[in-house]
C-alpha cells in the first residue's frame, strides 16, 4: 500500500464515518450529561439507527419541493415544438440563447449581472422570451413544467456584487455578495444567499478569507461559514438541517504552515486538521496530523503511524461509543469500530449497501431509467 492509495482510502473512510453521525435520531434513554459505558450491542444499535435515519433524511430530500423542481427542469424529458425529446430547462435555455439575451455573458470572465438585469417572461403562445426593463434585478417568469398553463415559476437574482481577480494570467469574477430565490406557485423551493465574502488579493492566487453562504433546498437549509482566524488558521463550519428531524453539523479547524497562499499547491502546506461532526449528542471527534504524514517519504506509511497520525472517536453525548481504527488485511485497508469490551466490527458492515440504497432513493434522477 502506498501513501497515495492510503490518502484515498482515508478520505473515503472519513466520509463514511461522518455519514454515520450526520442524520441520527436521538434515541438515547440516558437524558443526563453523565458519562455512560455503552455495551457493544448498544453501540451497534446507535450506529445502525444513525444510518437508518440518514436514509430517511435522504428520502425527505427526494420528496421535497426543490427535488421536484430540479427533476422536472433537468431530468424529465418533454416533447418540444419540433417533436423532439428534450429537458424543459434545455429548451428554455436554447430559446434564451437564440434570442441573444445570453450575449451579455460573452467574454465577461464570469457572471455579468449588470448587463443581464431585466425581467424575462415566457410567452407560451409564441414559445419565446419577452424582456421588459428592470434596473433592480434579474427575474425569470416561466412555467415550471411544459404542461403548466401559466408562468407559475419565478427565479430572481438580486443584490449581486463581484470583483475581478487574476490567476495564471486569466481574469475571473468572484462574488462578494448575492442573493437568488425561486418559487413555484408562490412556494419557495430554492434560495441562495452569499454575504461577507472577502479575499486576499495580494497574490496570484486569490484566497477566500471569509464567507457566509446559506442555501435553502426545500425542505433543507445548508449553511457554510469560512473564517480566517490568523494568516495560518482557518475555521470551516457546515450545517445541513430541516424541521423534520434531520440535522448535520461539521466544524473543521485547519492549520497551515504558510500564509503565502499563492504557493499552496498540495497537502504539504497543511500542518493539521481537527474536526467535530455532531448530531444532537452523537459526535465524531477526529484529528489528522498532516505534517507528520508529509514527513514520510520513500516508504509505505505503517498501520501504527496511520492510527497515530489520524485519530477518530465516536461519542454519544459525553460517552465514547467506539474508537475508530485502521487495520491492514490482505493488502487492503479496513476501518474498524473498537467497542467498550475490546471487541471490534468492520465499519463497512453499515455502509455495504450504501450505494444501492441511495441509488434506489434517487432513482428518478437516473437518466438511464
Amino acid at each position: 500500500m502506498n501513501l497515495k492509495k492510503f490518502s484515498k482510502n482515508a478520505v473515503l473512510a472519513s466520509i463514511a464515518t461522518v455519514l454515520f453521525v450526520s442524520c441520527a435520531k436521538n434515541n438515547d434513554e440516558h437524558k443526563n450529561n453523565d458519562e455512560h459505558v455503552y455495551t457493544p450491542e448498544e453501540s451497534k444499535a446507535i450506529v445502525q439507527a444513525t444510518m437508518d435515519n440518514f436514509y430517511d433524511c435522504m428520502k425527505k430530500l427526494n420528496d421535497g419541493g426543490f427535488a421536484d423542481f430540479f427533476y422536472n427542469a433537468f431530468f424529465k424529458k418533454t416533447v418540444n415544438n419540433k417533436g423532439e425529446n428534450q429537458f424543459w430547462s434545455t429548451y428554455l435555455s436554447e430559446k434564451f440563447d437564440a434570442q441573444h439575451f445570453a450575449d451579455a455573458l460573452q467574454n465577461t470572465n464570469g457572471f455579468n449581472y449588470q448587463s443581464l438585469k431585466g425581467t424575462y417572461s415566457w410567452n407560451k403562445n409564441k414559445e419565446l422570451w419577452e424582456k421588459t426593463a428592470n434596473n433592480n434585478n434579474i427575474t425569470f417568469n416561466f412555467p415550471a413544467t411544459k404542461e403548466a398553463t401559466s408562468n407559475n415559476a419565478v427565479f430572481t437574482v438580486d443584490q449581486y456584487e463581484d470583483f475581478e481577480a487574476s490567476y495564471k494570467d486569466k481574469i475571473y469574477r468572484l462574488p462578494v455578495k448575492g442573493h437568488a430565490v425561486a418559487t413555484i406557485d408562490g412556494v419557495k423551493v430554492f434560495e441562495l444567499t452569499i454575504k461577507n465574502a472577502t479575499y486576499d488579493k495580494k497574490t496570484n492566487f486569490t484566497m477566500p478569507l471569509t464567507a457566509d453562504v446559506s442555501i435553502y433546498t426545500n425542505p433543507f437549509t445548508t449553511t457554510i461559514k469560512w473564517n480566517r482566524q490568523t494568516p495560518e488558521n482557518f475555521i470551516f463550519n457546515f450545517s445541513f438541517s430541516s424541521n423534520e428531524g434531520c440535522a448535520t453539523t461539521l466544524r473543521a479547524d485547519i492549520k497551515l504552515n504558510t500564509s503565502d497562499y499563492g504557493n499552496i499547491t498540495n497537502m504539504k502546506a497543511i500542518d493539521n486538521i481537527s474536526f467535530v461532526a455532531t448530531q444532537s449528542e452523537l459526535r465524531i471527534v477526529g484529528n489528522v496530523d498532516v505534517k507528520s504524514i508529509n514527513k514520510i517519504e520513500g516508504r509505505e506509511i505503517t498501520t501504527e503511524e496511520i492510527n497515530t497520525f489520524i485519530r477518530a472517536d465516536l461519542f454519544k453525548g459525553n460517552s465514547k461509543i467506539a474508537d475508530v481504527k485502521y487495520e491492514k488485511e490482505k493488502d487492503s485497508g479496513v476501518i474498524y469500530f473498537i467497542f467498550s469490551d475490546g471487541s471490534k466490527e468492520k465499519a463497512e458492515k453499515y455502509i455495504s449497501d450504501f450505494e444501492e440504497k441511495i441509488t434506489n432513493i434517487f432513482k428518478r434522477f437516473d437518466k438511464n431509467n
